[in-house]
């Protein structure tokens, strides 16, 4: 057995309270070996990426959901520009090279070469970790698997670089007035919109950087998919866990990181996010408007 892969089993094996896992790749079967050496009582908290094309590879696993969501106390973060490997218990560290993959740990007929050292834990990075990660929940993982599942069926017609779901501005908003024109742009047409809306569809689309060759439905299951991971718009729908009035939500935005952007307009802002909300992700938010005033709401 690789000494990288004793390391991380004797980790779990002596926590004593917590655990967190950090690593950008992780495949089900060395999870669940791990798994079996925690105790049911340790709190386990895990942090990862769904890349579309890392799934799609096969070097990560989507369906490690499952074995958070049948763990009490445990719970799966999501950070797309995650390349860390970190592991700690509450008095213990592993940093190094090692993902949470067979390959990686040393279990596989053909192993990595890998590196996994002690260190003391490092509370900074795990503040500025979790700063900008997104908590995964049934519907996360639902709208994730839909939109892997869609690929599946595409590729390999579909061109998928590495990296090409990696949206790196957290506080990015989308410009673009009218959702329903992305497709347009995407699709090579933008001198068909006026020169704004072209303007700010082919910024949108650098910060999405959607595989080509989708047709509109694939498309927009994956630009909903984007939504929902990126933190910016997690918070917003937190808060729209209740009902929120335009108003309320406008304010709320003015508390938010987008808000230092120089051409930032709140109202605006809420306006144009609450069009691409109701269209990419029509079956999570509504809109109502009783007595001539806006309310928006998860369903």
């Amino acid at each position: 057995m690789s000494e990288i892969g004793r390391q991380l089993e004797n980790l779990c094996r002596e926590s004593k309270n917590e655990i967190l896992l950090v690593a950008p790749f992780i495949k089900v079967s060395a999870l669940r070996r791990l798994f079996e050496q925690l105790s049911s009582n340790i709190l386990v908290k895990c942090v990862t990426r769904w890349h579309l094309e890392d799934i799609l590879a096969g070097v990560s696993d989507i369906e490690i959901w499952s074995l958070f969501a049948e763990r009490q106390g445990s719970s799966l973060w999501l950070r797309s520009d995650l390349h860390a490997k970190y592991y700690r218990t509450s008095d213990r560290c592993l940093v190094g090279s090692s993902n949470l993959t067979n390959a990686a740990l040393g279990w596989s007929n053909h192993p990595n070469l890998e590196l996994l050292i002690p260190s003391p834990a490092i509370p900074s990075f795990e503040l500025d970790l979790f700063s900008e990660s997104v908590l995964v929940d049934q519907d996360l993982y639902e709208q994730t698997l839909r939109a892997v599942q869609l690929l599946k069926d595409s590729y390999p017609k579909v061109n998928i670089p590495l990296e090409v779901l990696y949206v790196p501005d957290s506080s990015w908003l989308p410009k673009l007035r009218n959702p329903e024109d992305l497709y347009i742009a995407y699709c090579g047409n933008e001198t068909k919109l006026s020169t704004v809306s072209s303007e700010a569809a082919l910024t949108d689309l650098r910060s999405l950087r959607i595989p080509k060759g989708l047709d509109r439905h694939i498309f927009e299951v994956c630009v909903g998919t984007i939504l929902l991971q990126k933190p910016l718009i997690r918070k917003i729908d937190e808060f729209l866990e209740n009902p929120q009035r335009f108003g309320a939500v406008t304010e709320f935005m003015r508390s938010l990181p987008c808000s230092k952007a120089e051409d930032f307009d709140a109202d605006r802002s809420w306006q144009t996010l609450m069009r691409w909300l109701r269209y990419f992700l029509s079956d999570r938010y509504a809109l109502s408007i009783p007595n001539h005033s806006e309310v928006f709401y998860r369903l």
